[in-house]
């Protein structure tokens, strides 16, 4: 018998029986499978219990109660924590939950996609969906990560063994000098954080805690030794969206220091949305990494400056004076490489037939017949994803499925008529959906986090999901919550904007925004209809057609200051298309583009080689040289000082003029 019609043959006894049921009775229902010698009978029950209750089978082992007659123990599957019990979402909670997750799953790499899928797929065979709103909800919400469509296999293959904590063999590419080294890692968790996804875990070769880059990852393989068992303990408070998502001043490079910072007048907005302190003219920050804090300070040129202490005010001066007095003079000629750098791709390998995903479908293929009887199977696989060829497999598997003795009367009878309908006449106790398991519920609140911040229908929803998860299932939920972290955060303050511009874009209100387009605390009001808020590599922003100007414009979520419902409607524009954003910068031809060139240092070649790729050449003797797209000169000015000295304009001469006006303009604050 194939194991994935034992187990679920093994599922429709359990569900079925009164009492729990002995294992010598088990033995003598799976002659094959269970009988032999009792030792190997009893571990393959062990590993078959295990793999259920991974998809959410409460099995367990009853011990024997002799004040009920019943001297020896038995298996059962308990059917109340068995079948999933109806949430009881509000129609706008079920919108908001199926809106985010559809969206999370659009990106492409969501770490949990496979949960997230099944977790959506019970929730509608349950009649949890609203179709009310969900579409129009879902339109006011975009995740787009760009890049290499191989990394999903990485980052699915990784949140496995975060769920499991299994240990991983990586090899892993160095960025600064390419080397690639072999380390054991224990996975503690995953986050979306500073634009990438990163892996933060205990590196046994450098023996301490170390975060990763997934997109530097070059191989991984875990440890199926004892698949059911934990390799390794997760720190105390640990929490992966904190760790991967210091800011760079809070790096650990040296002791912390205090440094104070002051924002030119109508910059003080600055301070809260760059530096995660309260929006005043001065901050003072905790320092590990002054690296790290210069290079957020000169990129923002002459609206915030170091005032103390006096050795960063000396570093951040000598940075701008060579900046200036570099772009004071004509550029050195410098020999590029003959050729680009061959485009580096992973490519996903072929995904190989997964029994555990297949059982996990098979599970709920009878409750979604059998909810909407004379149901095609074009119409089934839809609904839950499938090909129609695939459907059609699974329901002859499932007609051979049933409880000993195997009588007609204990067959599952599904089957498709001579046109085309599926028909469920005896469902052998998969009558409703199982139960979400802690992964499914775990990806919904992660989803759900990651696309609608501050949307108090999706806080209140995930709640009663976590709320309805049986004792077990919700104390896995409660260790995983703080391991993965999909979402990007919103720029600190935005959050009650960005719901407030989403609700717009559901409902189709016109929002008056307080826009900061230049970010110099220079506002003008813009009227616009919202089409949705997006997540674009992490970067939050609005798109909308901008009513003043006739056109589809893109908004900063840093750069609004204020957001307000005009009390004017307009129609319908339509579904917007994911594929319009996917792209390395969110940057739309005007037609007032040139090619920028921008020389890197050595010290950061190989930054500028991964963000640029095909548009980098590499320098004769070290460097790197990209030609970059630009409209306009704010881009590559703050792009350049950012680099605190590591980067410079090439040409045309007016932007390379534009960068040394903006570091002259920041100098004064450090030379009066």
């Amino acid at each position: 018998m194939d194991r994935t019609e034992r187990l679920l043959d093994l599922v429709a006894l359990l569900l079925g029986a009164s009492e729990p049921i002995p294992f010598a009775e088990l033995r003598e229902s799976f002659p094959d499978d269970y009988g032999g010698p009792r030792e190997a009978a009893e571990r393959k029950l062990e590993r078959d219990k295990a793999e259920l209750l991974q998809l959410g089978v409460p099995i367990e082992f009853v011990p024997p109660k002799y004040e009920d007659g019943r001297d020896i123990g038995g298996y059962r599957i308990d059917r109340s924590a068995y079948f999933l019990p109806a949430p009881g979402f509000e129609p706008e909670e079920a919108a908001a939950l199926y809106a985010a997750a559809s969206a999370a799953l659009a990106a492409g790499d969501f770490p949990f996609a496979h949960d997230l899928a099944h977790a959506l797929r019970k929730l509608s065979v349950a009649g949890q969906r609203s179709a009310s709103g969900g579409e129009a909800a879902a339109r006011g919400l975009l995740v787009v990560r760009p890049g290499d469509p191989g990394r999903s296999a990485k980052l699915t293959a990784l949140a496995d063994a975060v769920a499991r904590r299994k240990r991983v063999h990586l090899r892993y590419r160095a960025q600064a000098t390419r080397e690639v080294t072999e380390r054991d890692v224990d996975p503690y968790g995953l986050a979306f954080r500073h634009g990438a996804w990163k892996l933060v875990g205990y590196c046994h070769l450098r023996t301490d805690q170390r975060v990763f880059a997934l997109d530097r990852i070059e191989a991984l393989e875990i440890n199926e030794q004892k698949p059911a068992q934990a390799d390794f303990t997760i720190p105390e408070g640990f929490d992966a969206g904190e760790v991967a998502g210091l800011r760079p001043w809070l790096w650990r490079v040296s002791d912390p220091s205090k440094v104070t910072l002051r924002f030119a007048p109508g910059s003080e907005l600055l301070a809260e949305r760059a530096f995660d302190a309260a929006p005043d003219a001065q901050a003072q920050l905790t320092v590990t990494n002054m690296d790290g804090l210069l290079s957020q300070v000169l990129g923002l040129g002459d609206r915030v400056f170091v005032a103390t202490p006096d050795a960063a005010k000396t570093r951040a001066r000598v940075a701008l004076e060579a900046i200036r007095d570099r772009h004071s003079r004509a550029p050195e000629v410098r020999a590029l490489e003959p050729s680009p750098p061959p485009a580096r791709t992973s490519g996903e390998a072929p995904r190989q037939a997964d029994k555990r995903e297949r059982l996990r479908r098979l599970l709920l293929i009878v409750p979604a017949a059998r909810r909407r009887p004379g149901i095609t199977v074009e119409q089934l696989a839809r609904e839950l994803g499938l090909g129609t060829d695939e459907l059609r497999a699974d329901i002859e598997l499932l007609a051979l499925v049933g409880r000993p003795p195997f009588s007609p009367d204990d067959y599952i009878d599904i089957s498709v008529d001579e046109r085309g309908r599926v028909a469920v006449f005896l469902d052998q106790s998969f009558s409703q959906p199982p139960q979400l398991t802690a992964l499914e519920a775990l990806a919904l609140a992660t989803a759900a986090q990651e696309t609608a911040p501050a949307d108090p229908a999706v806080k209140f929803g995930v709640e009663k999901i976590a709320a309805k998860l049986p004792p077990r299932a919700r104390e896995l939920y409660s260790t995983l919550a703080h391991r993965v972290a999909a979402a990007a955060p919103v720029p600190r303050g935005t959050e009650e904007l960005l719901a407030t511009i989403r609700r717009a874009a559901e409902t189709r209100r016109e929002i008056a925004l307080e826009y900061d387009k230049d970010g110099r605390g220079q506002t003008s009001e813009r009227i616009i209809r919202p089409r949705a808020v997006l997540d674009h590599a992490g970067r939050w922003y609005v798109y909308a057609h901008d009513v003043g100007k006739d056109a589809a414009r893109t908004f900063r979520a840093d750069r609004i200051r204020s957001a307000r419902e005009t009390g004017v409607a307009f129609p319908d524009m339509g579904p917007l298309d994911p594929g319009l954003f996917e792209r390395d910068t969110l940057f739309f031809p005007t037609g007032a583009e040139r090619a920028v060139t921008v020389r890197f240092s050595p010290a950061v070649e190989a930054w500028a080689l991964a963000r640029h790729g095909e548009k980098a050449r590499r320098i004769e003797g070290g460097g790197a040289e990209a030609s970059i797209e630009s409209a306009g000169e704010s881009y590559i000015v703050a792009l350049v000082l950012s680099f605190a000295g590591e980067a410079e304009v090439v040409a045309p001469p007016d932007v390379r003029a534009a960068v040394r006006d903006a570091a002259q303009r920041a100098l004064r604050h450090y030379l009066d």
